[in-house]
């Protein structure tokens, strides 16, 4: 194996030089020097110690990820995000699964502050106030996804969902089918993105004259098996919804499968929008249509954000930076007029 000493002395240049370029250094070096570095790194198919590295650079070029729930595919598509955007400056993941568990995340908190981790990015609903300032005790900046409102504004990026005019597009299309009896299943309501999602659909709702009358709703759990059993509930009132928009698309398949074992025709008999727009939905039975989240963005975003502040030496000043990114609503099979 080459060594950065076999570089340095192939090239003609000092150690410190082989380092500052293959660093990314902003030090000054003439370009001629730089690409004579990177035809010997090439040449000899150097590939610098990554432990070496963290031990004088202080850095480990690693960022940790925590997500709400490892099995549900909405975050295959955001990890894929990170990746592309970490991979290639040299970054490398911790991925942690919270499963929507409040203690088993503090854990990982600090799991990853002992493995020095460079940066985090939070994909969790349940974000604790505790966890950010822990954070912002070791100077590790953050990324936060869809934060709660009441979480403190500390050194990091916070990327938003702008569910508003996915949610929007969804109840349009389903009032312009002629749609007057609705139904929402939403994700817990201890969550604020819960909240948020129901309270965008109530409000769009009313603003197209549906009353309050002709609205349901009842809580999930973002599983297949809480949509299933939302529905059920739904199912069994004397009147019940010929339209369910549910907060994300778990549940949505969770919808139309009781609705299978009902006998209920989807679309004929009742339509359904889901949220999120993860791979199933565009093979479910029938296809679902749903209402987008920019998921590789989401990832991508929050990676390229958090990489930023770390190349910045001497962060001139503590901040919160707010990013938004927005839904839009994918019509498939799963909707259609009410039967007459």
């Amino acid at each position: 194996m080459s060594t950065i000493t076999d570089v340095a002395e192939e090239a003609g240049v000092s150690r410190s030089t082989v380092s500052r370029v293959l660093s990314g250094s902003d030090a000054p070096i003439k370009p001629a020097t730089r690409e004579k570095v990177l035809e010997v790194v090439a040449k000899l198919g150097f590939r610098p110690n990554a432990v070496a590295r963290s031990l004088s650079g202080k850095r480990t070029y690693t960022v940790g990820v925590l997500v709400s729930d490892i099995g549900n595919p909405f975050y295959a598509d955001v990890i894929k995000g990170v990746e592309d955007a970490g991979l290639p400056e040299g970054y490398n993941l911790f991925l942690g699964n919270t499963n929507f568990d409040l203690e088993r995340g503090t854990t990982l908190i600090h799991s990853l502050i002992d493995r020095r981790v460079d940066g985090v990015i939070i994909l969790f609903s349940r974000t604790s106030k505790e966890w950010l300032t822990t954070l912002a005790g070791h100077n590790i900046p953050v990324t936060v996804v869809d934060p709660d409102a009441s979480l403190p504004t500390l050194e990091s990026v916070s990327i938003k969902v702008d569910f508003r005019p996915g949610i929007r597009a969804a109840v349009e299309h389903l009032v312009g089918l002629g749609h007057w009896r609705f139904a929402h299943v939403s994700g817990p309501l201890d969550l604020q993105t819960s909240r948020h999602r129901r309270d965008v659909f109530l409000e769009e709702l009313a603003a197209r004259g549906i009353k309050p009358s002709h609205i349901q709703c009842e809580e999930g759990d973002f599983h297949i098996e809480g949509g299933r059993e939302a529905a059920r509930r739904l199912f069994d009132r004397k009147t019940w919804p010929t339209a369910i928009f549910t907060a994300n698309d778990l549940m949505a398949l969770g919808v139309l499968g009781e609705a299978h074992a009902r006998d209920l025709r989807v679309p004929q008999d009742l339509s359904v929008i889901g949220l999120d727009d993860i791979w199933p939905a565009a093979h479910s039975t029938p296809p679902l249509s749903t209402v987008a989240m920019p998921r590789y963005q989401i990832g991508f975003q929050a990676m390229s954000r958090l990489m930023k502040h770390l190349k910045e030496a001497k962060p001139k000043r503590k901040s919160s930076q707010e990013i938004s990114l927005a839904t839009q609503l994918v019509i498939r099979e799963s909707t259609a007029p009410p039967r007459r």
